[in-house]
């Protein structure tokens, strides 16, 4: 059923009047989204011929059918976008990740915040491998499952990033998207453009710890074996989101493992 039309005539009506006033889709279609009605700003803008400018999760169902897995939606968001998962990997799956990456894993960098290249920080205490697209058949596999449940191609999204965090481990409050303004991001976004949103996977939860905070909202997501959670990073215009400022809470006790897949405004190469 069309959720445009499930609106009540006050919303209706302001949408009618924004469209006769000029107003562009997209920043109609942002509205919509931050007030909860997630369908009706999709379908809004399909209507009208614009091309998705982030990805979308439809959560209308508890339960969502994918080609190879059925998920479950555990909670969402709409100032910013988020939408947790359970039951994204199965656990034999998030153990052959882990035996794929484990050797290879090396201490994080972050993105140089006046460059283009990356460096190290105290701000992000772990261990990590990024991989290109399609590393082996297992990668590729979880690259297409997250490609269909978030209706974005493949090819928009940089490869799976992997990450390792013991005790004490943590990722200080940072954005995923690229600051414009900061010096050596024209190169970065030559390839792919801006990150427009991020899916974090959990392989494994450890005991104590370990959480992903939205700071700006006071909302996280504690780990789990085989969750996973989607958020955005820019505007269904294109603005870039201040509230999706997050961090990786310190693990306290035990080890965990996510992998990380960043989402590219355009096709990406790597």
């Amino acid at each position: 059923m069309s959720e445009l039309k499930q609106l009540n005539q006050d919303w209706k009506s302001w949408i009618a009047e924004n469209i006769v006033n000029g107003v562009s889709t997209e920043t109609i279609s942002s509205k919509l989204l931050e007030n909860g009605w997630v369908g009706a700003a999709y379908e809004l803008m399909t209507q009208h011929n614009k091309s998705m400018t982030v990805p979308f999760i439809d959560t209308k169902s508890n339960t969502i059918h994918l080609e190879d897995i059925e998920v479950s939606v555990v909670s969402e968001c709409h100032k910013p976008f988020i939408v947790v998962v359970d039951n994204f990997l199965r656990p034999k799956e998030c153990e052959e990740l882990i035996a794929v990456s484990e050797k290879q894993l090396k201490a994080s960098q972050i993105v140089h915040p006046e460059g283009d290249g990356n460096i190290f920080d105290p701000s992000r205490t772990s261990v990590s491998k990024g991989f290109v697209r399609g590393y082996t058949p297992i990668h590729e596999m979880i690259e297409n499952r997250i490609a269909e449940l978030i209706n974005w191609p493949v090819e928009k999204g940089e490869g799976l990033h992997i990450l390792r965090y013991e005790d004490g481990g943590e990722y200080k409050p940072h954005y995923d998207y690229f600051d414009p303004d900061k010096k050596g991001r024209d190169k970065i976004l030559q390839n792919g453009g801006q990150r427009v949103g991020t899916f974090i996977m959990y392989w494994s939860e450890g005991e104590e710890g370990g959480a992903t905070k939205f700071t700006k909202i006071n909302f996280e997501v504690r780990p789990k074996t085989g969750r996973a959670v989607y958020f955005a990073n820019t505007l269904i215009n294109g603005a870039l989101n201040p509230l999706s400022l997050h961090a990786g809470v310190p693990v306290t006790k035990g080890v965990k493992y996510l992998a990380t897949k960043w989402l590219r405004q355009n096709p990406h190469q790597c």
